[in-house]
């Protein structure tokens, strides 16, 4: 009985269907593998970042040396009064101004050339003490005799001959050269002989 099934299956197929083999394969995947159009990725260097303006510069400095100059100078008169206020319960305005001008000075000529550093600005250090200088000997000719007015006087000619000096010798930095190459990358897709897709990564730097 198993004999006859097997004659009428082989005798109810067509003489022309298609039988399963792997050469029905080969031409699907020679197909697949075909080189397809590659993917292109542009990289370019980002441009530098814009350099700030001398009016933004000039305004922290004056700002930024300023404030730590002001409390330095508060902080260098009060200690300078500890001696006096032990012995005799009062502060001369001599010791006082003379304390607090020192440590306004010192923090004027350090912060003025840190904060134009920051903004690229590429002044001058001895220019700046010199003019800083230039300014606290202007403040000793008006306020020759009186303390008090020194100590008005000094502090806002002294910061203004160290700004003045930094920014006179202030040139504008070059920035470095940055490498503007572009680089190409090609992303290709592929199928292989055993039917395992894959990417083929090119490049040109």
């Amino acid at each position: 009985m198993f004999s006859l099934l097997l004659t009428a299956v082989l005798g109810a197929a067509p003489a022309d269907a298609p039988l399963a083999s792997r050469d029905l394969a080969v031409p699907v995947l020679v197909a697949a593998s075909t080189d397809p159009e590659p993917y292109t990725l542009r990289v370019e260097a980002a441009p530098p970042p814009p350099r700030a303006s001398r009016t933004v510069r000039v305004v922290s400095e004056v700002l930024v040396a300023g404030a730590a100059g002001t409390l330095t100078g508060a902080l260098s008169g009060y200690l300078g009064c500890i001696p006096s206020l032990s012995s005799k319960d009062s502060c001369s305005d001599g010791t006082l101004a003379a304390g607090a001008l020192t440590g306004f000075g010192l923090a004027v000529a350090a912060m003025v050339p840190l904060t134009g550093g920051y903004f690229d600005g590429g002044g001058s250090v001895w220019v700046t003490w010199f003019g800083e200088a230039l300014g606290a000997g202007a403040a000793f000719a008006i306020g020759s005799g009186s303390s008090s007015r020194l100590l008005w006087v000094a502090p806002p000619l002294m910061l203004a001959g160290a700004v003045l000096g930094y920014e006179l010798s202030a040139r504008p930095a070059t920035p470095a050269p940055r490498k503007t190459s572009v680089g190409v990358v090609s992303v290709a897709p592929t199928l292989g002989p055993d039917g395992r897709a894959g990417l083929v990564v090119a490049g040109r730097w």
